[in-house]
């Protein structure tokens, strides 16, 4: 039901193909799991990628937590 993600990092200034693939799979993974329902991705630095980790997701979460995590608009509005 509770799943917490630390320090997870994509460098923006310099994209790689291999960081769209491993948000795809992070995404994918985070679907295979019907009873998550509490979600803190602290620290995590994917701004802009919000909705691609969370699209998968089969049943809304009753919690997130984006504690120091970078954001941008794009993320803001997906929320």
């Amino acid at each position: 039901r509770s799943l917490s993600l630390w320090n997870i990092t994509m460098d923006v200034q310099h994209p790689m193909p291999e960081s769209a693939i491993g948000i795809h799979c992070m995404a994918r993974q985070l679907g295979m799991l019907p009873s998550l329902r509490e979600l803190n991705l602290g620290s995590a630095h994917l701004p802009g990628n919000l909705r691609q980790i969370l699209c998968d997701l089969q049943a809304p979460l009753e919690s997130l937590e984006l504690g120091y995590c970078d954001l941008l608009p794009d993320d803001l509005a997906f929320l």
